[in-house]
Parts: structure tokens; C-alpha cells; sequence
């Protein structure tokens, strides 16, 4: 049996999830959760795997953002990407006149097929346009690049454009949350350059591959937002090299198919269609036996964070209180092995470094009752 036939197995009849940027963006937040890992690895969704539970967690985009998200990547590829054009020569010095526009969903099925055609259609592209070849497209619409991930090939479509400039590639990202004098929701254009920057990441290594140099893929990129309440495109020029560095680790990082056969034996996931108790036991098996990492972030893209949380509730672990509090406690299990630690109790090798701060804020805390004062 093969390393993909075996993660398959430990999927078992949960739901299969093609891996995204957006999901690689999430493993950035989750790489310390041995569960995110097996699921990244197995390509199970997590999603749906609680669905008519006490810990179902609601996901989906709202209808109406969906639309509304729609219809501004069409308004800034219309004509050819005319508007993209334009803000490319006003806002990022692009000299060019003409988009030279290469739309690589033409042709190609919407599946697999599909995308290992664009996928290689993708690398040609590439390697025209660093080759400084005149038939090269300055503008990419639907490229589609890969890496390996447990052993195996993993798909992604970029979500918005690549364009060269002066010899170099950007990533640039279509997102319709609005930008109004220059400002926008900095969580939301935080994400926006995470999934820039892990485009800019896939090219730059698909260069390598192709013996190419990995310096024409530029460190900044753009992102083209809605104007205040409309619709009317602007542009902002982010540097992403922070951000591509730190991708690059985590890619690095990222669940390899051997580890995770050798710590998830006789395990697999439930199927979605098994009996709601019997489905949340078995997550329980899997989460008791590889191990969780629950923070409150987790609740913002992980169809586990109810069940963990729940989890964490009944055991008084520290991330209850938030990460700023698990950061000044390394090593301590539950509150109430910080309280214990707090009132002298020996501590662990594992506990010493937060022990002896819980010991010195107990100090000050019963001076101040005891005494009103610091």
C-alpha cells in the first residue's frame, strides 16, 4: 500500500478537502496542533465532521459578501483587466500600456485534470516571462501552482493575478473588504498578504524547479481593494518578504506522510454520516491520542474549536485565559497546577521558569490584600 493510499485510509469516510493557500495560511495559526496536522496531511474536512452536535461550528460565506466579492473581481478584470491596468500605472509605476492577458482557465475542465493542465501551462508561463521571452504575457488570470505536501502533490488556484513588472513577478490578491482613505481592517489585509505572500512563495519555488532564479519573483505585492462603500478598485503595495520568510518555514514544517503514519497507526477519522455521539467519541480517540493545541484563535477556521474548547473548559487549561496569559505560563498543564505552583508546590523541570513567576505574583497579590499596597 502507498503513502497516499494509507493517509486515505486514515481519512477513512470523512470528507476529502483539497488543500488551499487559504489552508495554508490557516496551518500557519495551527502547526502546534497534532490534529491539524493529520487532517492537513490525510486532506480530511474538518468542517463537517461535528455537524448536528453540541460542537457544530457554523462556517460559510455570507451570500451576500459572496456577491458582493464576485462582482468586484469582475469590475477589475473586465476589458481585459483594464481597471487592474490603470492602477498598476497609477499606483505601482507600472510602465506598461497593454495587458498582455493570459486567462489559463480556458480550455481546461474544472477537476484535477484540470488543474495539472494549468498547472504546467502555469510553469511555461513562468519560464517565458523570466526569460525575458517578447510572447511572454505580462498578466496571469488562473495560474495554478503546486507543492508537496505528506508525499503528495497539492493543488492551488490562485485566487487573484500575477503580473511582471521591470523584470520581476508580483502576487496580487482581489479582496472586496473595503479601503477608505488609505485604511482597511488590518486582520483582513493581514490575511489578504499571508495568501499573497504564499503565492509569491509556490512561484518562487516552481522558478527553482525549473533552474530559474527565484529573485524575479518580487517581495512586494498588491492588493486591490474596494474604494470605500463602492466598488471603484484602489491598490496598495504591501512588502511581503517578512511574510514569504515565514511561510517558507512553515512550509518546511508542514506534516511529512511517514511521521504522520507512525504517530496516527490505528487511527482514522469518523464518517460524516455515522451516528452524532458515536462520531464526536471518536474524534475524542484521536484527540486524546495525537494531541490538540487550542487557543481562541482556533475559532475563526477550525470545525474542532467547540469540541476543544470544551475540552480545555473541563480541564482549566490556560488558554481559557487567552494566549497573552499561556505566554507566562510555559509548561503548566491546568490552573490549577498554576495555583498549586503559585502556594510552593515543587515544580516540574518543565514548569520551573513559570513557577518561579507565579510564586513572585502570589507575593505581591497577598501584600496587596493583606496590606493595600504593592
Amino acid at each position: 500500500m502507498t503513502i497516499e493510499q494509507e493517509l486515505a485510509a486514515l481519512r477513512g469516510g470523512a470528507p476529502e478537502k483539497s488543500p488551499s493557500v487559504r489552508t495554508l495560511a490557516g496551518f500557519a495559526r495551527h502547526c502546534d496542533c497534532a490534529v491539524s496536522n493529520l487532517a492537513l496531511a490525510t486532506r480530511t474536512d474538518l468542517d463537517t465532521l461535528l455537524k448536528g452536535t453540541d460542537f457544530e461550528v457554523k462556517s460559510g460565506q455570507d451570500p451576500q459578501a459572496f456577491l458582493r466579492g464576485n462582482k468586484f473581481e469582475q469590475i477589475v478584470k473586465d476589458m481585459d483587466c483594464a481597471a487592474l491596468l490603470k492602477l498598476l500605472r497609477e499606483k505601482a509605476g507600472f510602465s506598461i500600456t497593454e495587458a498582455r492577458l493570459a486567462n489559463l482557465r480556458v480550455g481546461s475542465a474544472p477537476n484535477l485534470q484540470g488543474l495539472k493542465r494549468r498547472a504546467f501551462r502555469t510553469r511555461m508561463e513562468l519560464k517565458k516571462i523570466v526569460s525575458g521571452r517578447k510572447d511572454a504575457y505580462n498578466i496571469l488570470d488562473g495560474a495554478v501552482l503546486s507543492c508537496h505536501i505528506a508525499g503528495r502533490i497539492a493543488y492551488f488556484e490562485t485566487d487573484g493575478l500575477a503580473a511582471t513588472f521591470a523584470g520581476k513577478i508580483h502576487p496580487i490578491e482581489v479582496k472586496s473588504f473595503p479601503c477608505t482613505d488609505g485604511r482597511c481592517d488590518s486582520e483582513k489585509l493581514g490575511a489578504a498578504c499571508d495568501q499573497a505572500a504564499w503565492y509569491a512563495l509556490l512561484v518562487r519555488l516552481t522558478l527553482l524547479d525549473l533552474g530559474l532564479r527565484a529573485d524575479a519573483v518580487s517581495d512586494n505585492g498588491f492588493i486591490v481593494l474596494p474604494e470605500g462603500v463602492g466598488l471603484a478598485p484602489t491598490l496598495l503595495v504591501q512588502n511581503l518578504s517578512t511574510r514569504i520568510g515565514r511561510a517558507g518555514r512553515l512550509l518546511a514544517l508542514a506534516p511529512k506522510g511517514a511521521e504522520i503514519l507512525r504517530f496516527a497507526s490505528g487511527l482514522h477519522f469518523p464518517s460524516d454520516q455515522e451516528q452524532a455521539q458515536k462520531r464526536v467519541n471518536a474524534l475524542e480517540n484521536i484527540m486524546d491520542t495525537a494531541g490538540t493545541a487550542y487557543h481562541p484563535d482556533c475559532l475563526q477556521d477550525c470545525g474542532m474549536a467547540r469540541l476543544c474548547r470544551f475540552r480545555a473548559q473541563n480541564i482549566g487549561h490556560p488558554s481559557m485565559c487567552g494566549s497573552h496569559v499561556m505566554r507566562f505560563l510555559p509548561g503548566v498543564l491546568s490552573l490549577q497546577r498554576a495555583i498549586e505552583l503559585a502556594s510552593g508546590e515543587k515544580p516540574a523541570q518543565a514548569e520551573s521558569h513559570a513557577a518561579a513567576a507565579l510564586v513572585r505574583a502570589k507575593t505581591v497579590y497577598d501584600r496587596v490584600l493583606s496590606k493595600g499596597t504593592i
